[in-house]
């Protein structure tokens, strides 16, 4: 029922306006400003409000009165219920259109520079079954222990999806139904009480090898015997498709990490992108979208024009990704990265591609590039790839004191 007030918990009739950042469309009603998701610009909807935040409502679309044309049925029967994807509700070529104009918004309103023209984004070469790298949650119900993602805005609330999401090539989504079926029976871990045991699985694949890594997070050390099972089980089960395990302990907090124990097979596995081989270490970053990857990594050895005589220096560069790739443009490459099983991947990856002229740092990048500057060290190009928080200022004056 329409109680047309905007208070949390009510439904109300809204119409909708721009996409904003975050894939909501904006919506006003009584004076107020509503962020719905699940919906599209000019549409009227049903929205239940979800949330308050700095005087904006949240809203999450449940009932679709007037459609947008551009409107599609989303691929997962989840969506809304998880809080993964945002945007299947919308054909992927206007989700492109529509995350252009927010960008270019956004840069207006953050430098206040109005003249310019932004290139159209190039998409990704796969829509769906894209991903190398997944984590799922063990929650439990009544029907038994599942494998799912959060629910928006509800971190306590789980929407099992595990063995039908669309992000994850086919082979993932069998791996975690069968270590779904292998839990019934453990005790997964309630953020609200404390109690259990199991939290996490992770999933890293090669498309190269087609071959998985499979990383189980526990609260605490249990018993062997549970982990041998559990590794005979799923190369049983695999034979082709399983890399190796390995376990994370980690008794609080939401995070996968922890103190890491290998359980079985091996401890990396190999993807490749261009005519370039890369090991990808069980806790290590690499670029989830591969194939995006490539066209990533092409734009920028095309906007860095690097010559034979050229020294490079590959910032946060993870496992040596970007600089191996564009390293035989090149005189040099040096790689500054604060994660040691990134630093020794990086190593393992000159080796594999046989790069004579890229070496590594393992410090943080902002104390590295002062002692550089002190030395009187300087390139001739320097590529960021940032982590996702961003650039600090004093890296980023740091990088300008090189120019």
């Amino acid at each position: 029922m329409d109680t047309e007030k905007i208070e949390i918990g009510n439904l109300v009739e809204l119409s909708t306006e721009k996409l904003v950042y975050g894939g909501a469309a904006i919506a006003h009603k009584e004076g107020k400003t509503i962020f719905v998701y699940g919906s599209l610009p000019d549409e009227k909807v049903l929205a239940r409000i979800v949330r308050r935040r700095k005087g904006i409502f949240y809203a999450q679309t449940e009932e679709v009165i007037e459609p947008s044309e551009k409107r599609i049925e989303p691929a997962c029967p989840h969506f809304g219920l998880c809080g993964g994807c945002i945007w299947q509700h919308i054909p992927y070529k206007n989700q492109l259109a529509y995350k252009q104009d927010i960008f270019s918004e956004t840069v207006k309103k953050i430098s206040k520079i109005y003249d310019f023209e932004i290139e159209p984004i190039i998409p990704s070469p796969e829509e769906f079954g894209y991903r190398n790298k997944m984590e799922f949650t063990f929650g439990s119900d009544d029907r038994g222990v599942y494998l799912g993602l959060h629910k928006r805005w509800k971190f306590d609330e789980l929407t099992p999806v595990a063995k039908d999401c669309l992000l994850i090539p086919e082979e993932l989504r069998k791996i975690a139904a069968f270590v779904e079926n292998m839990a019934q029976g453990e005790a997964p871990y309630d953020p609200r009480t404390g109690k259990g045991y199991i939290r996490f699985l992770t999933l890293r694949w090669s498309f190269f090898e087609r071959k998985a890594l499979i990383g189980i997070t526990v609260t605490n050390l249990i018993e062997k015997e549970i982990y041998k099972f559990w590794s005979e089980a799923l190369s049983k089960e695999f034979p082709k498709n399983i890399a190796g395990g390995f376990i994370t302990i980690n008794p609080a907090g939401s995070s996968s990490q922890g103190k890491y124990i290998h359980l079985f097979g091996e401890k990396r596995i190999k993807e490749k992108i261009g005519d370039k081989i890369y090991t990808i270490s069980s806790l290590s970053f690499f670029q989830t979208n591969p194939k995006a990857a490539k066209s990533l990594f092409d734009i920028v050895l095309e906007y860095a024009e690097p010559r034979s005589n050229d020294t490079i220096w590959d910032l946060y560069c993870g496992a040596g990704t970007i600089g191996i790739y564009i390293s035989e443009k090149a005189r040099s490459v040096l790689g500054i990265e604060s994660e040691e099983v990134s630093i020794e991947d990086a190593w393992i990856n000159v080796e594999l591609n046989n790069v004579k002229n890229s070496h590594f740092i393992l410090g943080r990048v902002n104390t590295v590039l002062a002692q550089l500057l002190k030395d009187n060290i300087a390139p001739d190009t320097i590529i960021v790839d940032p982590p996702r928080a961003g650039l600090a200022k004093k890296v980023i004056h740091k990088i300008v004191s090189f120019a």
